[in-house]
């Protein structure tokens, strides 16, 4: 309501003619005005990005726009002759990150340590009930942040653990917040081998801030995490499962704990690569909120912010549960406690199913009880962009489809039929508005159930 919105409106409207004169008023009479003018006078209609960009933001890209920063490795992308085996490796592409303060990287060379522990223990066999350590592991990683020591630190993890773990450092980026590029990596990887299967794990929990920086390096569940995804339950395929978790949740957005999971490379092959994905979600997060504020949608379950919507950096965590064709399965046990358990106690709880299976969000964000009274208020839950109102708005944006009749969406999320005919009928980009205009508006939830029922009698 300063300068700055001001600004950007004039920007906007009338390009370099919505910059003020040096002897405007507007300098004078709004705070920090001196300095707007200084920004203005210097870098014209592009003064609002700098001063962002300057202002150390908490929006920033997950992926590196100075590909110097990158440390090439002399080592090859593919390993043939480890992939190309009867029995090739398991492959493993990992997120190395190490934040700035001290005590917070030493927990995070906790967690590498941990999970290197896990991945050379090997594949968890709940039928011999024992781990194959005849398995070997092919890891690509990259570091993000860190001093030499601690990169240091995990050549040597790669060195001791040679035997079962061949190591391929694929890059190294100066910044913690350059955690996206695996992915890129990951879906490279796929576009060449879509036969393959690959797993994903990283070193720190999404989801905390540097305010809570000690929760993002939980070590026993970073452990447990990657112990699950590991094991050869949590092995996806074309026909159930294409997606597998330790946890898979539905709320506040398609997600798996950790953002780990092992995913088969004819899904991953489907999906946006991850920075253009990026890209994307930054626009629909904009639309989204401008929607919000039209009425279009509901916000109650949880308010808007940049983790929930998926913009820049946190879009990495929505990236592998964005497409429609997303048939998730997870292993944990049931019991949340039990994730603080010795692994040696866990792996014996493991129980593969498809997901969701466990209750919307995960503990201590939403219980079942708060769900139900929820679901309970139709024409709220109707409109809520947490459920399918912009899981639908999402999908038709990114790739131009939404799930076919056989997806779990229709079955799990309030209302499903009602969506799916919504969207037959009209298309995946009106169906919000028919939806309005058919029920919520009127309250005559009778003419809408009757346009789904011959969907619901054919499914019956």
């Amino acid at each position: 309501y300063y300068l700055p919105g001001n600004l950007l409106k004039w920007f906007h409207l009338y390009g370099s003619d919505g910059v003020p004169s040096q002897d405007s008023w507007v300098w004078r009479h709004f705070q920090a005005g001196q300095r707007w003018k200084e920004l203005v006078g210097q870098y014209g209609v592009n003064a609002i990005d700098v001063m962002v960009e300057n202002s150390n933001p908490r929006f920033h890209s997950a992926f590196a726009t100075n590909h110097s920063e990158m440390v090439e490795s002399h080592m090859k992308l593919f390993d043939e002759e480890d992939l190309s085996q009867s029995n090739p490796s398991v492959v493993v592409f990992y997120q190395i990150s190490f934040p700035p303060d001290i005590h917070s990287n030493e927990k995070a060379l906790d967690a590498v340590e941990a999970q290197f522990d896990a991945l050379y223990m090997g594949q968890y066999d709940n039928v011999t009930n024992a781990f194959d350590q005849k398995q070997k592991v092919l890891l690509y990683y990259t570091i993000s942040g860190g001093s030499s020591q601690k990169i240091d630190s995990v050549s040597n993890l790669c060195k001791e653990k040679s035997d079962r773990i061949t190591c391929r450092q694929l890059g190294k980026y100066d910044t913690e917040g350059t955690c996206g590029e695996i992915l890129n990596h990951l879906y490279t990887f796929c576009i060449a081998k879509p036969s393959f299967n690959v797993i994903h794990i990283t070193n720190r929990l999404p989801g905390y801030t540097y305010k809570a920086m000690e929760k993002s390096f939980n070590v026993p569940k970073i452990q447990a995490t990657t112990t699950a995804v590991m094991s050869k339950m949590c092995r996806p395929s074309e026909d159930a499962c294409n997606v597998c978790g330790a946890e898979f949740y539905p709320l506040p957005f398609l997600h798996f704990t950790g953002n780990m999971f092992s995913a088969s490379c004819g899904y991953v092959n489907n999906l946006l690569p991850p920075s253009t994905f990026e890209e994307q979600m930054n626009d629909i997060a904009g639309d989204a909120l401008l929607a919000h504020l039209r009425g279009d949608y509901t916000t109650k379950l949880n308010p808007f912010n940049e983790r929930t919507l998926g913009s820049y950096q946190h879009s990495v965590e929505h990236w592998i549960g964005s497409h429609p064709d997303l048939r998730p399965c997870d292993v944990a046990p049931m019991e949340t406690d039990k994730l603080d358990e010795p692994i040696l106690n866990q792996v014996k709880e493991y129980s593969l199913s498809l997901a969701p299976r466990r209750g919307s969000a995960p503990p201590g964000y939403l219980t079942n009880e708060e769900e139900s009274k929820f679901r309970l208020k139709r024409e709220v839950a109707l409109r809520e962009y947490y459920y399918l109102a912009g899981n639908v708005f999402c999908w038709h944006r990114l790739y131009e489809k939404v799930p076919d009749g056989s997806s779990w969406v229709w079955r799990w999320f309030p209302d499903g039929p009602l969506w799916e005919t919504a969207v037959k009928t009209s298309g995946a980009a009106d169906a919000v508005g028919l939806l309005w205009e058919t029920a919520v508006k009127t309250g005559a939830y009778v003419a809408l159930d009757e346009l789904a029922n011959p969907l619901i009698s054919e499914e019956a």
